[in-house]
């Protein structure tokens, strides 16, 4: 089949094959034999970007050069598939290899698709990546920081003054990366408080698939708590094998009544500060040190109330595929928080492996002067019934009452479950874990010897869980609740979140209820009703009722919210009423730079005010200057066009390269192909970029620089007409002098060029005979510019 040339029509004075001969240049892609960079899929998935070698078939087809080392590398059982005279081919026919097996090229995107009967392919190489190819980067130094004051006055506790100050930075060199996590409070009060939570260095061992840590760290959380040392450790890291289990970190979910200060603490330190405007909120980008534990979630009103939650979180990660072994070994001193003098020398380790029948074993064991504790469990997968793990703990630790030292010991039985139903109904997680009289975890001991304030008794029971139901196609239930008691006291601590969220057309609406816990551990009930209905102006406008029963007090708040600027801008604007008639209004506005996000929020009632200012962002020092950005993650990116601004980045919304053209990618993916893309959409018309875009693979931590060759052109919009005044035939080829390929005349003559800066003779061609070209001279410096174009008319002779 093809196209028929008669529609290309041409100028009776242009030659009869004309059109014929500009159809069969503009359809050609003929390559001929050698060496190319093309993009391969192995069974329409990117696999990888290489030079391959092609030959021809005899044909007229080139067919590439596939050795055995490339076919063990994208996944096929050559063991089981070939003969062994096979074996020693440098080139392997895959259909030779294999019946159904191909590999076909298309020219014209350089893409080498190869397909594979899935029966060929091990099952072990999904997401999975040589260790060959993981990449540490470039030497880097970087800081991410988080900062914000507010002033306030409330007239029962007068003025309410806080600055706070994040501050996470890093150094890359070669293998290894230095981390450090830094913070600063002042009150009112004039207190004044910096802590750190953790410095440490650290390098992966690749042969060993774990990450080697020296400094202050957190033991890892899958056997027991997790809890912060100051020593060495060694941990293995899931992310260097195929996808399987990865880390998990949980949503923090909850309504704030203002907007509120939302500070988390994970073992005592804080690792997250944000302020949260008034109704429901969720973080959803957290970062925790361990793959299990207890997040500490305190938010602090506008009017100074304080409400605190705890959230248990684990992922069930006790499963293991059969083989696999997971292992850590822990040794220092216990990195206690500041009401606690036990730093005594702590050693910890666990050890995991799938062994088959779907399960798992696993087992640990924790020691130092006071408190030694043994864990040995079962995880196995049910199948249709979900996945379960049982686990018995047994410690012994020394405590004190009244100053009389004695030992206590005891047992600890544990249950997790979790399911997805065919319901749509996801128990992500439920736990019951019940202790004799006698057990102490290594965080009761030291709080109970300390005779800390939070220390309320040995835990007895705790149960809990996280529910989550899609209700058909609009609406969706969630519920965290926990609930534990102790032994020799009646208290319990019992929180909740429920929330039910749901949509008629254009109208959303939610029915929450929590309960947290105070300062003294009393409970905090609240009750609310959110609807929200979006307006036709502006971009993203809309407006929401919330009506909010807290101990029994009811108040109702009206808010409009939006966006602008590109999505860049929000902001957000509401009037309060209580019950009490108390009447408070608040205004917020966010502001996300390329180099930085920034926000502000005003709230005013009859008894107190408040005025809060935040900013968060990231620099990275490298060795050609500097980078600013929103935000860096543990592993991140450095895009380099050179020379070349105001190019955006796909994988990060809001970067756009710097006068040096670098910008920061925020987050890559450890040990997984990353691939990483320019947004070419608004590219500056002088600008011109072969490939925008490039595959990386970084290792855990690395600030990998992923660079697109540029070059700054002219661009030229021409319009060429032949010495009669005629234009120039559609399809025609425009050379430069040297034979490279510039562009194709379009219709009315007219040609869209790109070339550097100078004079230049250019070549046309239309057909075969010495007749159908011409020639032609141009000056960029002498011709007008018009919207970033050079315009001009030009005669071909």
């Amino acid at each position: 089949m093809q196209f028929q040339p008669s529609f290309m029509r041409q100028l009776d004075n242009h030659a009869s094959d004309a059109g014929a001969l500009a159809l069969q240049a503009l359809s050609s892609n003929d390559l001929a034999p050698g060496r190319y960079r093309v993009t391969i899929e192995v069974n329409r998935t990117f696999f990888d970007l290489r030079e391959i070698e092609f030959t021809d078939d005899g044909q007229g087809e080139l067919v590439p050069c596939l050795s055995l080392a490339f076919i063990e590398e994208i996944g096929v059982k050559v063991a089981a598939l070939l003969a062994p005279p096979a074996l020693t081919d440098t080139c392997i026919d895959l259909a030779d290899l294999l019946p159904d097996a191909r590999a076909t090229l298309d020219a014209s995107q350089l893409l080498l698709s190869v397909s594979i009967p899935q029966f060929a392919m091990r099952r072990d190489v999904a997401g999975y990546v040589d260790p060959q190819r993981w990449d540490y980067g470039i030497n880097a130094a970087f800081i991410n920081y988080q900062l914000g004051a507010q002033q306030g006055h409330n007239d029962h506790s007068g003025a309410n003054n806080s600055q706070y100050a994040y501050i996470n930075s890093g150094l890359n060199l070669g293998p290894w990366r230095l981390r450090s996590s830094n913070a600063f409070s002042s009150d009112s009060q004039g207190r004044r408080a910096w802590s750190r939570a953790y410095t440490y260095v650290q390098r992966d061992l690749p042969d060993a698939r774990s990450q080697l840590t020296l400094g202050e760290t957190f033991t890892p959380g899958d056997v027991f708590r997790s809890v912060p040392i100051k020593g060495v450790q060694i941990a293995s890291d899931m992310s260097m094998l195929p996808d399987s289990m990865q880390s998990y970190a949980p949503v923090v979910r909850g309504v704030a009544m203002s907007r509120a200060k939302l500070e988390i603490r994970q073992n005592g330190f804080a690792i997250y500060t944000t302020y949260v405007s008034a109704g429901p909120y969720e973080i959803n980008d957290l970062t925790t040190a361990a793959g299990s534990g207890e997040l500490e979630i305190i938010l602090t009103e506008a009017d100074g109330q304080v409400r605190r939650f705890t959230l248990a979180y684990s992922s069930l990660n006790n499963l293991l595929r059969e083989g696999v072994w997971r292992y850590s070994a822990s040794a220092g001193l216990y990195n206690a928080p500041s009401y606690t003098s036990d730093n005594t020398m702590l050693y910890q380790g666990t050890l995991a492996r799938g062994v088959g029948w779907n399960s798992t074993l696993y087992g640990g064991l924790m020691a130092n002067g006071f408190y030694q504790a043994g864990i040995l469990g079962i995880g196995r997968n049910l199948g249709d019934f979900g996945a379960l793990a049982l686990d018995a703990t047994r410690s012994h630790a020394d405590v004190s009452v009244a100053g009389r030292q004695y030992r206590v010991q005891g047992m600890s039985y544990a249950l997790k479950y979790g399911k997805a139903f065919e319901t749509r109904t996801s128990l992500r997680f439920a736990g019951y874990r019940y202790s004799t009289e006698g057990y102490r975890d290594f965080a009761e001991a030291v709080r109970e010897r300390d005779t800390h304030h939070r220390f309320v008794g040995n835990r007895r029971s705790l149960l809990e869980a996280s529910v989550f139901q899609d209700i058909g196609s609009q609406s969706s239930l969630s519920l965290t609740l926990s609930q534990a008691d102790y032994w020799r006291t009646d208290y319990q601590q019992r929180q909740f979140q429920l929330n039910f969220t749901s949509r008629f057309k254009t109208v959303s609406y939610s029915v929450y209820a929590s309960q947290s816990l105070n300062d003294h551990y009393a409970s905090d009930r609240q009750f609310g009703l959110s609807v929200s209905v979006p307006l036709s102006f502006g971009r993203g406008t809309t407006t929401t009722y919330d009506l909010q029963e807290n101990r029994g007090n009811y108040s109702q708040r009206a808010s409009l919210s939006g966006r602008a600027a590109d999505d860049r801008l929000s902001y957000r604007a509401s009037l309060a009423n209580s019950e009490s008639q108390q009447t408070s209004s608040e205004l917020s506005v966010g502001y996300q730079a390329p180099f930085a996000s920034m926000g502000a929020g005003i709230t005013q009632s009859s008894s107190y005010n408040s005025l809060s200012l935040n900013a968060s962002g990231a620099l990275l020092l490298h060795g050609d200057g500097i980078a600013l950005g929103p935000y860096l993650g543990d592993t991140s990116g450095l895009a380099h066009v050179p020379g070349i601004a105001d190019v955006g980045v796909v994988n990060a919304a809001s970067a756009r390269t710097n006068n040096h053209g670098y910008a920061l990618i925020p987050y890559l993916q450890p040990y997984r192909v990353n691939r990483v893309m320019l947004n070419l959409d608004q590219l500056d018309p002088t600008v011109e970029i072969d490939n925008g875009i490039t595959n990386v693979v970084p290792r855990r931590g690395a600030v990998i620089k992923a660079s697109f060759p540029a070059r700054r052109v002219h661009r030229l919009l021409l319009t060429i007409r032949d010495e009669h005044g005629n234009p120039l035939p559609f399809g025609a080829q425009v050379k430069d002098i040297e034979g490279t390929d510039l562009g194709i005349v379009g219709q009315a003559g007219q040609a869209l060029l790109g070339v550097s800066d100078g004079p230049h003779a250019l070549n046309v061609r239309w057909g075969v005979a010495n007749a159908d070209q011409c020639l032609m001279q141009l000056d960029t410096q002498q011709m007008p510019l018009v919207q970033g174009y050079r315009v001009q008319s030009l005669i071909c002779r």
